[in-house]
This record gives structure tokens, C-alpha cells and sequence, in this order.
């Protein structure tokens, strides 16, 4: 039997709460989760990493639940799960899919190993103004790169067969026109015309869906006037009807109940319906569907064949994943995580995502032997954790290979390479540490500057006024200018930065983004 044969079988045996059970979401960790699991009332679960919960809640939904039907497990993993890869629109500024996509590859097999089977990724929103936070999760700004990209991640996360080890369900989020939100203030109105719309904002989508992503998921932002989490012209019309896609919606974080909110409906009963009607197949987080459908469908507004409809396409996602199988995939068939092979792809992926602004004749690649002493300044040179940048659930700092570190395993611990942060941190404003690092650029043949961004200062709700160099960083760069001693400048940031006040103070300019993992050894190398 096919898939569908067997969704549509299992449908047919399922109470109605069983069914909105199926559409409801919650995140790890809950109490009474596994009674909930047990009574086939929950039939995904996000944010829960540790593969012996993830077995047990497994079990108890294939064993002791009625009907026996598995759990999606869903995690946000966005630019990799152990092992750490640029942020997306650095991966987009390496201009080659077929990288990307094996950066999807590694993230679905370390995300697969510990039970996951449900990545909250790839986010194709086209964005124009580098002021919103979270930039750093997109393609970019062009539609077109950003469509082959998204394919590219797509292909990477879901693999040649869902049910092969090591590939999970992909998302494509968030749908649609979030990228525009006016003023680049995030959760903010979003005014598009149609033919902007269509032009701009959703052929990344449309480009994810013909590449058989198996989800969906709607902004929390409005489009136009009318939320995106119940907006049938987006979820009916143009998803379902124009593109013909037959796969799960789910909401964004709350984005139910936040239709109250934006004015939409006036009730949580009012939001789950609008929700429900538009297509919204699982409701992430809040339980606005458990609570308010089975009252609905009992007194007439809701007719239970929608729910049918809305549930078909869940059943049919659990069996393709082959959940039903197998609910995780075996540890034995997956390679472990940071494995050589990932770290390789890390690498690799860091140093072809770094962008090549400025090098006055022909500085870079430095001559290890015309260059005997180096001077390495600023936060960012030994910051395993602000390496890697925004939406990192699952790295870790002590992962990390740092710039300074990785230029001392080049060149030996000894007095070749001196270090001085210059600042505590990119947003100080703190004149106190500049005086030592100037006077190590001074002493030193060149001058290795590692500046930027923070990773706190991209991401969700993340947005900035100015985007230039934060804190006195850029007097730190004139200060060490002034020595006359070439200046390499290494900017990591999760956006890109209004650079102006600083290029004709420095001989190079190497933009890094925030370049994951292995971003030391890459930049290194480079």
C-alpha cells in the first residue's frame, strides 16, 4: 500500500480526538507529556534533543497509544545541528547549491541520530533591509538565488527518500512576504502589492515545493492586513490551490492565539477556527485546536471532514518518514556527531561563504615569510560561542576552532602571534583595552583585525537602527590604523554592515558572516 492508502486506512479508525490530537504540537519537556502521547492526544513534539526521552515518548506512542501512530519530532535547525555551518546568507553568498546542500545533509544525519525526523528549515524569506534581524536566516535578497538555494536545502535535508536514514522533513518558513516587514522592525506589518509578491517574495516557495519539501510553515506576521496564519488567499489559494501542494502547514510559535492579537478575531475559539479554515494542518506550541475544535464540530461550525483534510496529509508525512518502522533512525547507521567527514564540509563551507572586499595589492594571502609577527586583535578572534551565530540550539562553544587558535596552529605558539581583545565585547563603547592592542599592531608586522557583530545582535527580534560597526570599534580600527602597520580586517556579522568609516583605513577586508564551527581554520587558510 501507498502511503496515501495507508494514511487514508488509519484515518478512517481515528476518533475526533485522536484526529486533533495529530494537529497539535507541543514542545518538549511538558509534565503530563507522555499521558498526553499515551491517550493519542499529542502528535508532535518540538524542541526536545535527548535521544532517550525522544526513544521513550517513541514507544509509548507506537505501543501503548490506541493507534499506535509515531511522533514528528521537530527542532529548529537552521544552519546545522552539532556541527555549525555559516549562517544562511552566508551559505547563499558561497554561490554553489550543491555545498549548501551537503551542509543540509550533515544537519539532517546529526539531527537524525538523536531521533529528530522534522527540521524547522530551510527559512526562504527574500529580505531588502539588512536592519532586520533576521537577515542572518535568509537566502538574501534575491529571489532567484534564493529559489535554487532553498531547493538545494530541500534536497539536502530530505535526501533521495524520506525514509532513508539520516533524512528528516523539511520546512520551508516563513510563508510569506515576512521579509518585508516594514522598517525592518521584526513582528511588524508587512505591505506588498501582488505583483511584488509574486515577483519577489514567493518563488523561493514555489521553488521548495516543486522540490517536494514536505512542510510548510506560515509567518506570524501579517500580509496586506490579514495575518498569514489565516490567510486563505496565501494557504488555500495560492499554496493548495495554485501550486498544488499536499503537505502539512503548521503555524509559527503562538500564532494562533496571535490572531487575537493582531485584531483578526476576538476570541481564542475565533482564532482556532480562522486558523483551521485557512489550513493550518498543526498548531505549534499553544492548544487553542485541542481546546475549542471538538466544541465546534459538536455544535455545527466546523464540519469534521475538514479535519479529515487537515489530518490526511500528517498520517501521510509519519509513513512516508517510514515512523511507523522505524520511529528513530538506528545510532549505528548515522555517523556520530562532528565527524571528520562534517567538519571537512564545515570548513569548506565557511571559507567559500567569505566575501573579499578590499586587498590593496595583493596583501592577502599573507607571506608567512614576509610576515614574521602578527598581531591579533578584537572579541571575535576567540569566541567560540559568537563564531557561530543566531538560531544555534544544539552547538557548542567548546566545538569551536577560533581564528586565533587556528593561526597558531599555523604558525606555533610563540611570540610570532600576540593576541589583545581591544574591546570587551563589539558593543563596548570602552576606550580601556584599545591602548594595548594598538601597541601590539605597532610592534607587529601586520595587524589582524577580528571585528563585527555579536551573534545576540542578529536574529529574532534582533533588528537594529544602525548597522554600522557597534561600540567603539571603528575607532579601535583608526587608532591602529595610525601606526602605520597593514591592517586585515575580518568583520563577522550576522547582516551586512555599513563599512564605509573603515575602508580606507584598512589595506584588506575579509566579510566572514559568522562562519560556524570551523570559520578559524577556514579564515586561516584564506
Amino acid at each position: 500500500m501507498s502511503s496515501t492508502d495507508r494514511a487514508q486506512a488509519l484515518l478512517q479508525e481515528m476518533t475526533l480526538a485522536e484526529k486533533i490530537g495529530q494537529m497539535s504540537q507541543v514542545n518538549g519537556g511538558g509534565p503530563d507529556l507522555r499521558d498526553a502521547v499515551r491517550n493519542g492526544l499529542i502528535g508532535s513534539v518540538v524542541n526536545e534533543v535527548d535521544p532517550d526521552e525522544i526513544a521513550e515518548l517513541q514507544r509509548i506512542a507506537r505501543e501503548e497509544s490506541r493507534l499506535g501512530i509515531p511522533l514528528l519530532i521537530a527542532r529548529d535547525v537552521i544552519h546545522g545541528f552539532r556541527t555549525i555551518f555559516p549562517i544562511p546568507v552566508g551559505l547563499s553568498a558561497t554561490w554553489d547549491p550543491t555545498l549548501v546542500g551537503e551542509t543540509a545533509r550533515v544537519a539532517a544525519r546529526e539531527a537524525a541520530s538523536v531521533g529528530i525526523n522534522w527540521a524547522l528549515a530551510p527559512m526562504l524569506d527574500v529580505t531588502r533591509d539588512p536592519r532586520w534581524g533576521r537577515i542572518a536566516e535568509s537566502p538574501g535578497e534575491d529571489p532567484y538565488l534564493g529559489s535554487v538555494m532553498g531547493q538545494a536545502l530541500v534536497r539536502g535535508f530530505q535526501g533521495d527518500a524520506l525514509s532513508s536514514p539520516g533524512s528528516v522533513a523539511a520546512c520551508a518558513k516563513h510563508f510569506a512576504g515576512y521579509g518585508a516587514v516594514e522598517g525592518g522592525r521584526d513582528y511588524n506589518s508587512v505591505q506588498i502589492p501582488e505583483a511584488e509578491l509574486r515577483d519577489v517574495y514567493l518563488p523561493p516557495f514555489r521553488r521548495a515545493v516543486e522540490a517536494g519539501v514536505a512542510s510548510v510553515m506560515s509567518s506570524f506576521s501579517d500580509l496586506n492586513g490579514v495575518p498569514a496564519t489565516a490567510n486563505p488567499f496565501l494557504l488555500r489559494q495560492v499554496l493548495r490551490g495554485e501550486w498544488d501542494f499536499d503537505g502539512i502547514v503548521v503555524s509559527d510559535w503562538h500564532s494562533i492565539p496571535e490572531l487575537s492579537v493582531h485584531g483578526m478575531t476576538a476570541s481564542d475559539a475565533d482564532a482556532a477556527l480562522a486558523a483551521a479554515q485557512a489550513g493550518v494542518n498543526i498548531e505549534m506550541d499553544s492548544a487553542l485546536y485541542r481546546s475549542h475544535l471538538p466544541g465546534m464540530v459538536a455544535d455545527g461550525r466546523l464540519d469534521e471532514s475538514l479535519l479529515d483534510e487537515m489530518v490526511l496529509p500528517i498520517l501521510k508525512l509519519k509513513f512516508a518518514l517510514g515512523l511507523f518502522e522505524t520511529p528513530a533512525a538506528p545510532e549505528a547507521a548515522l555517523p556520530p556527531l562532528l565527524d571528520d567527514a562534517h567538519l571537512s564540509v564545515a570548513q569548506t563551507a565557511a571559507e567559500r561563504s567569505c566575501v573579499l572586499l578590499k586587498n590593496t595589492a595583493g596583501l592577502l594571502p599573507l607571506s608567512a615569510e614576509q610576515y614574521r609577527s602578527l598581531a591579533v586583535i578584537g572579541p571575535l578572534a576567540d569566541d567560540g560561542h559568537e563564531q557561530l551565530g543566531t538560531w544555534v540550539f544544539d552547538g557548542q562553544a567548546g566545538d569551536t576552532r577560533t581564528c586565533l587558535a587556528a593561526i597558531r596552529d599555523r604558525l606555533g605558539d610563540g611570540d610570532r602571534v600576540r593576541f589583545a581583545p581591544g574591546v570587551v565585547s563589539t558593543r563596548s563603547h570602552s576606550e580601556e583595552h584599545h591602548a594595548e592592542a594598538v601597541e601590539l599592531a605597532r610592534d607587529a608586522d601586520v595587524a589582524l583585525l577580528f571585528l563585527g557583530e555579536e551573534s545576540i545582535l542578529s536574529g529574532e527580534a534582533h533588528c537594529r537602527a544602525d548597522i554600522g560597526l557597534p561600540g567603539s570599534q571603528a575607532l579601535l580600527v583608526e587608532k591602529i590604523a595610525a601606526t602605520g602597520t597593514p591592517v586585515v580586517l575580518v568583520v563577522m556579522a550576522g547582516r551586512p554592515l555599513t563599512l564605509e568609516p573603515v575602508m580606507d583605513k584598512v589595506q584588506a577586508l575579509l566579510f566572514a558572516w559568522h562562519p560556524g564551527t570551523m570559520g578559524g581554520p577556514a579564515i586561516a587558510d584564506l
